[in-house]
């Protein structure tokens, strides 16, 4: 069920109402496909909106504080010279100091104010929520952080008698422009193992699937359209992980290292930090609460001309699905999804749960796309 994380980036872009908006996976230079690019050329296409929607929550402004609607390419605004004077001076210093990593971001000055603060604000805070230092003594290993996660979720073998789980729930998504207008979907969701899913959403006005059939993620959209992720890339090696029925059990085979890194302290409880590097991928951080053991939540980014740009999910409300397994019952991503704007929300909520469901194979399989 945790699965859940990455499967949804998908989504997104299916719902997404600008109808130029790049693909995700799109890969051509910036200035192929948008207008009027300056300074981010060569930069991916599919880089430009999560780039622009980090710049807008660095600086606390609105689209409009650098471009002219709907002519978005237009130079009228003095805001949108100094962003790219600020652009070039970001790069020069990661390039001179870090390697031309992103090290330097519009964030670490700006920290969501228009005009960059020189001071700290006061009060200042005595203790600061977040993570410690990694050379905390009496550390418990990765090994038994897992073991006891699984014992958490009602252990091995409970889990593995349970091969299919239907889930009935309601959700939020993000749609429209930055993913910022919410649209309530239901949501049936179909599993079996070893790694098939199948995501139906239908709301007021539209309904769509997402699936993966064992090799690639899928989406059928609201207007018909099919599309799938490349196997190869960034969101599809997500995808494919995200898909495993029995994720929990396989965790530290989906990962090239996993490291104990620290605690800190999420919404009111201690956890354990384990940060897992997947092969060809950005880090995660999962953290596990230090009382029941559960996954508390798991935290990515994915990369932008500007720097990384974060996406979180939370996992609450463990309960059994009846077979002595547990599962999130709610599922909070902040931001709605790795490529929407960074403020919206979206929740899912789970009503119901069936395991051991018959269900065919067919049911997961890539659709066709509709006839007109």
């Amino acid at each position: 069920m945790n699965g859940f994380f990455f499967r949804f980036a998908i989504v997104i872009t299916s719902l997404a109402l600008a109808a130029t908006v790049a693909s995700a996976q799109d890969t051509r230079p910036a200035e192929q496909v948008y207008k009027n690019i300056k300074v981010m050329k060569g930069m991916p296409a599919g880089q430009m909106l999560p780039t622009m929607h980090l710049i807008k929550a660095a600086l606390g402004v609105g689209c409009e504080h650098c471009h002219i609607e709907p002519e978005r390419e237009r130079d009228d605004l003095p805001a949108k010279e100094k962003a790219r004077e600020m652009y070039l001076m970001m790069t020069a210093i990661n390039r001179a100091n870090f390697q031309g990593n992103p090290v330097v971001t519009c964030y670490t000055c700006h920290k969501g104010h228009r005009i960059p603060e020189g001071m700290p604000s006061l009060p200042a805070p005595q203790v600061a929520e977040g993570l410690e230092a990694a050379t905390q003594p009496g550390l418990p290993s990765v090994d038994d952080i897992v073991a006891k996660y699984i014992r958490a979720l009602g252990g091995e073998t409970a889990m593995r008698k349970v091969t299919t789980r239907v889930i009935i729930g309601s959700q939020d998504l993000p749609t429209g422009p930055g993913g910022t207008v919410p649209a309530p979907a239901k949501l049936e969701r179909s599993l079996k193992a070893p790694n098939l899913v199948s995501d139906v959403y239908t709301g007021d006005t539209f309904t769509m699937s997402t699936g993966f059939d064992g090799k690639v993620q899928w989406t059928k959209a609201a207007n018909g359209n099919v599309t799938s992720l490349a196997p190869d890339g960034v969101d599809g090696e997500r995808a494919a992980r995200a898909a495993a029925f029995y994720e929990p059990l396989t965790l530290q085979q989906q990962y090239r290292t996993l490291v104990v890194e620290g605690t800190a302290r999420i919404n009111g409880k201690d956890t354990y930090v384990v940060v897992g590097t997947p092969a060809g991928n950005n880090p995660e951080r999962l953290y596990f609460d230090v009382r029941s053991g559960l996954l508390l939540r798991k935290s990515t980014y994915i990369e932008t001309a500007v720097g990384p740009s974060p996406f979180q999910v939370e996992f609450d409300d463990y309960r059994t699905t009846g077979n002595g397994v547990k599962i999130p019952f709610v599922i909070r991503m902040s931001p709605a999804g790795p490529r929407t704007e960074l403020a919206p929300v979206s929740t899912l909520r789970i009503t119901s749960v069936k395991d051991n469901v018959p269900l065919d194979d067919a049911k997961f399989a890539k659709p066709a796309a509709a006839t007109r």
